[in-house]
């Protein structure tokens, strides 16, 4: 399979996914975002969105899902925001979180590694979150769009799964199970969702182990400069929230900020 090919089987399935999304989780979100002073940030991201100042700033987020977060980040007061996400059905809630919220975000249904050249540098701060990452099968290309999507002196904030969490099984703990080294990308079927376990999603999806070293070097070739980088032991993911009391456990997540060197 090309990347056209993996990207598009993960988009049948996000959009499956979204079905049974917006019985699960949308109606609660509607509710949630109806109380302008609800945020789906944790105090991480506060911080680093403190830190970079975000008032004002063009935000772009990539694989927004339904933008809960982006939605948030614009209640920090940053200035126009924009959602990118490969599944139409997730970018349908977005807008409708948008409305129930009256919050002024933009979505835009686009494959990351065919967003339109009219974005390019109109970002202060492109923003990745919570799994987004391991649905890419290429990292290189990700960045290049990363890079060209950035204003020079513009901001990548990543805050996402740890990739060493691609070697456990959840459900079997810490027994190593895969190799950190692992190229091929998991394929999946037939899976219970994570929000309602209950239900299943039949369609076959491509899952892609990134090593760190892949991230922060994807960056470091693409004229973005690290900024700063932090490891944590809380889970962001919810499948792997019993690591959380484990006593001797792996990192969970991590943040990174790099940016775009001036041309």
């Amino acid at each position: 399979m090309n990347r056209d090919s993996y990207t598009e089987a993960n988009r049948v399935t996000w959009n499956e996914t979204a079905g049974i999304h917006a019985g699960v989780e949308l109606p609660g979100l509607l509710r949630k975002f109806r109380d302008p002073e609800f945020t789906t940030l944790d105090t991480i991201e506060k911080e680093i969105f403190s830190r970079l100042g975000v008032e004002g700033k063009v935000v772009a987020q990539l694989s927004c899902n339904n933008g809960r977060e982006l939605l948030s980040v614009k209640r920090l007061g940053a200035g126009r925001c924009v959602g990118f996400d490969i599944s139409d059905a997730f970018i349908a809630q977005g807008l409708k979180l948008a409305q129930s919220g009256q919050i002024d975000v933009e979505f835009v249904c686009a494959d990351v590694y065919q967003i339109p050249q009219t974005y390019d540098g109109n970002f202060d701060i492109v923003y990745v979150t919570i799994g987004a990452l391991g649905w890419l099968p290429d990292l290189d290309g990700y960045f290049s769009v990363v890079a060209r999507l950035l204003r020079p002196g513009g901001t990548l904030f990543i805050y996402e799964m740890h990739p060493v969490l691609d070697m456990f099984d959840a459900e079997t703990g810490l027994e190593i199970a895969h190799s950190y080294f692992k190229s091929e990308p998991f394929e999946s079927s037939d899976d219970p969702d994570y929000y309602d376990p209950s239900q299943r999603i039949s369609s076959t999806s491509y899952w892609f182990h990134h090593k760190l070293s892949d991230v922060i070097g994807g960056c470091l070739q693409k004229g973005l400069s690290l900024i700063s980088f932090e490891e944590y032991d809380h889970d962001i993911s919810m499948v792997y929230r019993a690591f959380e009391k484990l006593e001797h456990k792996p990192p969970l997540c991590y943040s990174l900020v790099a940016r775009k060197n001036n041309d």
